[in-house]
């Protein structure tokens, strides 16, 4: 499946997720799974925009093969949310916070791309 990609929009940053269900896992995995579940997409989409086989994703998900760290970003682009990052950095003892300043000309681009398009 393919997307069009608009030229002059801003790019959709992956949103953080509650505290309270990143407490809920147990490990990446669990990280993972929730980062997929909050999605809302089907495990065929998601396997498909990853490059994975149907049946090792549902393997990955029964704990039986592991998810490649290679795609993990593009996961969270995907699913809209960085659910597996949070984990491991509050694992480690560590709390994420967004650059403020990168956040900022973001909306800028966003803001400018709408002027210009009215």
């Amino acid at each position: 499946m393919q997307r069009e990609m608009p030229m002059m929009a801003a790019a959709r940053r992956p949103k953080e997720v509650e505290p309270k269900l990143l407490e809920m896992c147990r490990h990446r995995l669990d990280a993972i799974r929730l980062c997929i579940q909050l999605s809302g997409l089907s495990h065929e989409t998601i396997a498909e925009e990853l490059g994975l086989d149907k049946g090792h994703l549902c393997r990955i998900l029964q704990g039986k093969a592991y998810f490649p760290d290679t795609r993990t970003i593009k996961l969270m682009e995907l699913c809209g949310n960085i659910a597996p990052m949070q984990w491991e950095a509050q694992a480690m003892g560590y709390q994420l916070s967004a650059d403020s300043k990168a956040q900022r000309k973001a909306e800028l681009m966003a803001e400018l791309a709408a002027l210009e398009a009215a």
